[in-house]
């Protein structure tokens, strides 16, 4: 093995009969680097924006949710919210009624969706770090309030200088006449999120009490939102809460609630890396061409190795060690230039956004080891396999 990587080594640098090989080896090392930065760059702005994504859909989004099997509305017992308080690993959780409705504001009519929650929301959440305008004020001295989806907004062109108010439409079940089929409420709206697309344009954020007014719950509520403590042991405490309410409610994690979102990151995740790999399999096509001029190069050596009693599989692993070292060589000086460039960018923001309305100013960074780990061993064994075939058919040929 150390005398194949020594004849190896002194091939790879020492200068050949050919000076195009000198280049193409030269050419297959820049390809190699040149690829390895981008899988780690690409890959670690990926990881940034879903990070960034994440913190978004958190904010409005809690971690565990439990919710009635059947029917909309529910009156939870009293044992129940006795099990959430003696939860140790359970940092808040809120009461919330929430339900599709019509929304009017001046002559347009949008269908939403009217998220009634408890007075202690607005301290517990992060929505308030979303509003883009205004202020997250869902219950004031002169009535009731609304924080109002940044998508919802554009629609209906609301205004918070304007003293237009909003009007809700729901159904009444109990309604006698058509005249009287409705529930109407009003109020003000106070300020505007933006946290997600798809919950900007569907979700208008008020007080609980003005919820149970317009859809005429009573003491039922839709749910109740919880945020724990330590994230990794949301499994445990999932599977714990199932098993202190014997399974009588429908208990969701944030992963259950938002299927779409997790899947699609992870599948243009995995897009960006296949379609990069593929370009770096073209690259590593140089390794090819590389060995195989420099098998014909030294076909003298060759027949000179096996004068000396060297077998055919020890002359094979010596090419195969260069094709490896090319492979080697590029990936390490990739990987260092690609971290570099990811550790400034996190620290530094070199990079930005340039000009426009954005809740960032520079691109979002985040190294994962494991990206880097699977980087290393994907481009490593697509090397040696573009060393192995090519090595093994040319040396044996010439060999005959």
């Amino acid at each position: 093995m150390w005398l194949s990587l020594f004849i190896a080594r002194r091939y790879l640098f020492a200068k050949k009969k050919q000076n195009a090989i000198n280049i193409i080896s030269t050419i297959s090392v820049v390809g190699v680097t040149i690829g390895t930065t981008a899988l780690i760059v690409v890959l670690s702005i990926f990881n940034g924006m879903d990070v960034l994504l994440q913190k978004s859909t958190d904010s409005f989004s809690p971690d565990l949710v439990i919710s009635p099997k059947t029917g909309k509305f529910v009156d939870f017992e009293s044992s129940v919210y006795s099990i959430l308080d003696q939860n140790a690993e359970i940092d808040f959780y809120n009461k919330v009624i929430e339900e599709k409705a019509m929304v009017k504001y001046g002559e347009t009519i949008l269908p939403i969706v009217l998220k009634g929650v408890d007075s202690t929301y607005v301290k517990n959440s992060r929505l308030a770090d979303g509003i883009v305008d205004g202020k997250l004020l869902l219950k004031t001295d002169s009535g009731y309030g609304a924080a109002v989806g940044y998508g919802i907004a554009a629609q209906l062109r609301i205004g918070l200088t304007l003293l237009t108010p909003m009007v809700f439409y729901y159904p009444d079940k109990n309604a006698t006449s058509t005249l009287n089929a409705l529930n109407s409420k009003y109020l003000f709206p106070t300020g505007l999120f933006a946290v997600q697309q798809e919950i900007d344009v569907q979700y208008v954020i008020t007080d609980i009490d003005f919820a149970k007014d317009l859809f005429k719950t009573g003491t039922m509520i839709s749910k109740i939102e919880i945020k724990i403590n330590d994230s990794s042991l949301l499994p445990k405490i999932k599977e714990q809460l199932i098993k202190d309410t014997q399974g009588q409610f429908r208990i969701e994690d944030k992963f259950e609630m938002n299927k779409a979102f997790y899947a699609m990151m992870k599948s243009e995740k995995l897009a960006v890396f296949m379609i990069l790999l593929f370009i770096l399999l073209i690259a590593l096509f140089n390794i090819v061409g590389s060995i195989s001029m420099l098998i014909i190069d030294k076909k003298e050596d060759i027949n000179t190795y096996k004068a000396m009693g060297m077998t055919t599989v020890r002359i094979i692993s010596i090419f195969k060690t260069e094709g490896n070292l090319i492979t080697f060589i590029g990936t390490l000086l990739g990987v260092v230039i690609g971290v570099t460039i990811c550790f400034i960018q996190e620290k530094y923001g070199v990079i930005t956004l340039g000009d426009g309305s954005y809740i960032i100013d520079a691109y979002p960074v985040k190294l994962v080891l494991n990206d880097i780990l699977i980087i290393i061993v994907t481009i490593l064994s697509m090397g040696y396999l573009a060393s192995w075939l090519p090595v093994t058919y040319l040396v044996k040929k010439l060999g005959k």
